[in-house]
């Protein structure tokens, strides 16, 4: 059976083609500088670190067939932590049995046990089968417009 746990510093290899296989299959391709997110990812997953954290699909064969990049936020109102759900993957080959809600279900176990007040994600609005997961997952948000503006 495979399992979803918190990715470990022994993963980072095997996360590298992972990641490039979640821009190649992005309609907003990226090409990855595999140092600079070798090194970020080893800030990532250390415990505790002010960052967030990265929770990683093993499969039976042990391989990285997915992963979630979670990153802590704040909300001034209640003056708690939030937690961005930024990026979630399967890989084509290990879709279609359930991951990626059940990467979901333990990303909000994740900021649950952070003490985190919510958890917020976005998707492009034609990923429309990913939509078809997040409708029975979470709240859609309605009456916002996200704004962002490039600094480089």
């Amino acid at each position: 059976m495979a399992e979803i746990r918190s990715a470990t510093r022994a993963d980072i290899a095997a996360l590298l083609p992972l990641i490039q296989g979640y821009y190649a299959d992005s309609p907003v391709p990226h090409n990855v500088d595999e140092v600079a997110l070798s090194a970020h990812l080893e800030r990532l997953v250390q415990p505790d670190n002010p960052l967030g954290g990265l929770l990683v699909v093993v499969a039976d064969d042990e391989t990285l067939v997915g992963f979630a990049f979670l990153y802590y936020g704040f909300d001034k109102r209640t003056l708690k932590r939030t937690v961005t759900l930024n990026d979630l993957y399967v890989a084509p080959a290990a879709r279609r049995r359930g991951w990626a809600r059940q990467l979901l279900t333990a990303t909000f176990e994740w900021a649950a046990a952070r003490h985190a007040l919510q958890v917020q994600w976005q998707t492009r609005t034609s990923n429309h089968k990913a939509q078809g997961l997040y409708d029975t997952m979470g709240e859609k948000e309605q009456g916002w417009v996200h704004y962002f503006h490039p600094l480089s």
